[in-house]
């Protein structure tokens, strides 16, 4: 966070950016987190925890809550401080994935929980608990990063909700290395103990490729993105073995010092000298120990396999015919959609195009030196599966023996927005896909040898079990229940059908092998108690042996087990880690190996051996380059916690807020109260405004209940708008106009992973008057429909339908919009036709320009088109046709766009508008304690129609329930 350190010294700017950052920068990339507020919600309480969550997560909820409180007592004692007031935690489960945010606002935190563990392979799979680890691992953000400040300015107090300056000024690494690094402190396992951190910290620092200081809390390239928490805690750790655990807080005790430090000044001073060169000093250590590991581990003799392919950015899990020749991969996509892969399982040799390719070039210049193929690649693709639509497609496993039917997972998005893994099948001959379950939360599938059903895993409610699953009608059937505290994961069938073999982790953390009889769901437990963790097992060609990754002696490497007298033999030795090793038909097999880059996919014969002892785990002088040794951790004694009650409309924020609107018709400012919850399920805000005479002033109170589907959405309000002032009114047909009265709504969004539906109704009762006419009597009736719908990778289209009718006076009317957009590549074209019938009055007409009128349901004034670059009136009448092309401006997070609107359908009669803007909607704030978010802004020039060559800006920020 760069920025953050240049605007430390510069509270106000500073703190306003961390303070947008916190509250709306979303954990996904593509959609923002969203809270099921439909669900049936639940809260308990514990003496500094206000915990809700939903009905389905109550075991998991049940079984975390009693050792809250002593987890916050442990992370206290090791930062010096926490919170003094109860912190509230939501618990929900949108996406199925792993994943956990803590927002340390000053006075009111609050950490948002989800429920689903990981998966063995992950990160963040070594843990004693997920919801213990998760826990741990947010309430130290909570205690690090809501410590206030011992002086602040008095205009720090205006803003909504505040923030710590450790918050503002501190880099990424330093955040997160220390809440993983007291992860481990509380739970004695955690990323510090296991044995991904230091694979791929050994295999970065092997490569030369550990990230630089300033590159630290980045996340670019492979895995980039984990680096601020792996190399962060170890980097801690080095410091804290220098300095003392307790060195830390006083860097966070200086950072909110009366005296105001950055987080460099903060930590040189108890360091002695800047982070980046203290950093520079442990890199330099680090790769020194890796490169001791390595050259133990080839005095011991490599056994890495040959290599078949190597790839960038990772690759799923590979996949093998019953005769091993053909394989199956998932890989990024380049430019292109994510794909899954059907290949000969064999590298290719240089084809004739490439031989000719180089021919050519000697011939124009036979001093030139044709380039070097370092890396084989595997053999061209016989089959390949895109994106379908928005559905990607992962984790293959061959249906068939032929290897042309494919199972493969894929994620649907449910109706209210959550996302679910699903099971489809792949014909590769034809090309078809069929999906097998529709939001089903089935993933990690295995078909059985005779292909009419799957065994799966399956995660709801933070309780992982497996499952049957019917190829033929997806009927979902239990085999072997999970728990808060037993996860299944990476199922897998004999050959015979008669077994199936799986991951299984309980409360000690450890990863174990265990059979599972399909009949009656018995489970056997195959490999030891020995505090090592063994997953991602498979049955080999035999079906009387296992392979599996065994991270025994520090690094995850591939072991073999023979059933009958569970003798175990390791089958690679690497230096960096083993990842989903699949047996061959002939004894060998095939496994990715990681290196700094990406995976490698590599295959080992049945006779290469592993001699000699991995022990080079057992010298912490190698950590971090090797695991450190796992600890018993914080003592957390289980206090008793009081029944979980009814959530109702949940315990209610309250925050006095500003809003703010300029356009060429004007500026207003507002003052809103407003009320929230953290599940969202009701939020109201008043709001009273004023500015110039052009713009928008008077009173609105809106209301809106997200706790059922249809969501309901009341208003009642007084406007006005004095168009007939702003600066333009010489080339502007506009009115001034009052409209006082009362809008009910409902509205049904309907998500879906190839198309989304939003559907609403609503109605108006109120007055009306025009140019200081009468005020009449105004009511209307409007629906409203929209679709869209992706037809490739980054390409959508969709259409939009509003009707409404009405009467105002003695006056009826009727008039309704259509709609259409396409877009392509971040690139976006839209049309919209409105029309009304002849007897429409002039009040109900269209009329564009200006920013729209500043009412939560824009069906109550559906008549006027906002355009905020051109003043109100622009063009009114009975027809208005309006076109919008948008797409990303380069290097910039903005929008660049062209808009033209007129009565006509032809352009060149219309008034056109180009500029560059930022929109930004936040929906789901009731976590912490806000309403729905909106922000435009602009710049704008006028290039046809009256105001030709007028330049402008503008901005909106405002908030809605």
């Amino acid at each position: 966070m760069p920025c953050f350190r240049r605007l430390s010294r510069r509270p106000l700017a500073g703190r306003l950016l961390a303070l947008c950052l916190l509250l709306t920068a979303p954990s996904h990339t593509e959609a923002q987190d969203i809270v099921r507020s439909s669900a049936t919600w639940k809260t308990l309480q514990t003496q500094w925890f206000e915990v809700h969550y939903p009905s389905d997560a109550e075991a998991w909820v049940q079984d975390l809550a009693p050792r809250l409180d002593a987890t916050r007592d442990a992370v206290a004692a090791l930062v010096g401080y926490a919170p003094r007031g109860r912190t509230t935690v939501l618990i929900d489960d949108p996406y199925n994935v792993a994943n956990g945010k803590a927002i340390p606002l000053t006075g009111a935190p609050v950490i948002h929980l989800w429920v689903t563990p990981p998966a063995p392979t992950d990160q963040i799979a070594n843990h004693r608990g997920w919801g213990q680890k998760l826990m741990s691992h947010e309430f130290a953000h909570i205690a690090h990063l809501s410590r206030p400040a011992r002086r602040t300015q008095w205009y720090w107090h205006l803003l909504p909700a505040q923030v710590s300056p450790i918050t503002v000024s501190s880099p990424r690494w330093a955040t997160e290395g220390y809440a993983t690094w007291i992860e481990g402190k509380i739970t004695g396992s955690g990323r510090p103990f296991g044995a991904w951190r230091p694979a791929l910290l050994r295999e970065r620092a092997l490569a030369g490729r550990l990230p630089s200081y300033g590159a630290l809390s980045g996340g670019g390239g492979y895995k980039g993105g984990n680096l601020a928490y792996l190399a962060g805690s170890a980097f801690w750790e080095w410091l804290a073995a220098q300095r003392g655990d307790s060195s830390m807080a006083l860097v966070f005790r200086r950072q909110t010092a009366r005296t105001a430090r950055n987080f460099d000044e903060a930590f040189r001073g108890v360091y002695g000298e800047p982070p980046a060169t203290m950093y520079a000093r442990f890199s330099a250590e680090l790769t020194a120990k890796a490169f001791t590991v390595d050259a133990g581990l080839r005095a011991r003799g490599m056994v890495d396999g040959t290599l078949l392919a190597r790839f960038s950015r990772g690759a799923g899990a590979p996949a093998v015919t019953r005769d091993g020749r053909r394989v199956a991969l998932v890989l990024p996509g380049l430019g292109a959609s994510p794909r899954v892969i059907v290949a000969p399982a064999d590298t290719q040799p240089i084809t004739t195009l490439e031989q000719q390719q180089a021919q050519r070039l000697v011939r124009l210049d036979p001093q030139d030196v044709p380039g070097v193929r370092v890396f084989p690649r595997l053999a061209k693709p016989l089959a390949t599966l895109p994106a379908r639509r928005a559905r990607l497609f992962g984790s293959p496993r061959f249906i068939d023996a032929a290897g042309t039917l494919l199972l493969l997972e894929s994620w649907s998005l449910r109706r209210d927005g959550t996302q679910r893994p699903d099971l489809a099948i792949w014909n590769t001959t034809s090309g078809t896909v069929r999906f097998v379950t529709d939001g089903a939360a089935v993933q990690d599938a295995d078909p059985s040898p005779d292909g009419s059903r799957a065994v799966a895993l399956r995660c709801i409610g933070g309780a992982c079990g497996l499952v049957f699953v019917s190829l033929t009608d997806g009927t979902v059937t239990p085999l072997a229940a999970g728990s808060p505290r037993k996860v299944f994961s990476h199922p897998r069938w004999s050959p015979d059908g008669s077994r199936i073999v799986t991951s299984v982790q309980d409360t000690s953390g450890t990863w174990r092998i265990a059979l599972i009889d399909p009949a009656t769901g018995t489970e056997e437990l195959v490999t030891p108690d020995d505090d090592v963790n063994r997953h991602s097992p498979s049955f080999d060609a035999t079906g009387r042996g296992l392979v599996y990754v065994s991270e025994a002696g520090g690094i995850p490497d591939v072991e073999s087990l023979q059933l009958a007298d569970r003798t175990r033999a390791r089958r690679t030795r690497v230096s960096g880690s083993v990842y989903e090793p699949m047996p061959l038909p002939d004894g060998g097999l095939l496994f990715f190996s990681e290196y700094a880059d990406g995976v490698e996919l590599r295959r080992v014969d049945q006779s290469t051996a592993v001699a000699g002892d991995d022990r080079l785990g057992d010298d912490p002088r190698l950590v971090p380059a090797m695991p450190r040794r796992r600890e018993a951790g914080s003592a957390l004694t289980a206090r008793p916690v009081d029944a979980a009650t009814p959530y109702g409309l949940g315990p209610r924020t309250h925050r006095l807020l500003a809003q703010t609107a300029m356009a060429r018709d004007g500026i207003v400012h507002a003052g809103v109260l407003s009320s929230a919850d953290p599940a969202n399920r009701l939020s109201w805000t008043l709001t009273g405004m004023g500015g110039t005479r052009a713009a928008w002033r008077g009173g609105v109170a809106s209301a809106a209940w997200y706790g059922w589907r249809p969501s309901l959405r009341a208003e009642a309000f007084w406007l006005e708008q004095r168009a007939t002032a702003q600066r333009n009114r010489s080339v502007v047909s506009a009115s001034d106009i009052g409209l006082a009265g009362a809008s009910l709504a409902a509205e049904l969004p309907i998500a879906g992973s190839s198309t989304a539906q939003r559907a609403a109704v609503s109605g108006f009762v109120g007055a009306a008057s025009e140019d200081a006419g009468d005020t009449r009597l105004r009511t209307t009736l409007g629906a409203q429909y929209s679709i869209g719908g992706v037809t490739g990778w980054r390409r959508s289209v969709g259409a939009s339908l509003r009707g409404t009718a009405g009467r105002l006076g003695d006056s009826s009317f009727t008039r309704g919009s259509v709609g259409a957009f396409a877009a392509s590549r971040g690139v976006r074209a839209d049309v919209r036709w409105h029309r009304a019938t002849r007897s429409t009055p002039l009040y109900e007409q269209f009329s564009a320009g200006g920013f729209a009128p500043p009412l939560t349901d824009a069906s109550t004034q559906s008549q006027r088109i906002p355009i905020p670059a051109l003043p109100s009136g622009i063009v009114r009448g009975l027809e208005l046709i309006d076109y919008r092309i948008a797409g990303p401006a380069p290097l910039v997070p903005l929008t660049l766009y062209a808009q033209s609107t007129g009565a006509v359908w032809r352009a060149d009669r219309h008034s056109v508008v180009i500029g560059a803007e930022r929109a930004l909607a936040v929906d789901f704030l009731g976590l912490v304690g806000l309403p729905r978010m909106q922000l435009l802004a602009g710049v704008a020039r006028i290039v046809r129609g009256p105001l030709t060559d007028k330049g402008s800006a503008y901005l909106s920020f405002g908030w809605r329930p």
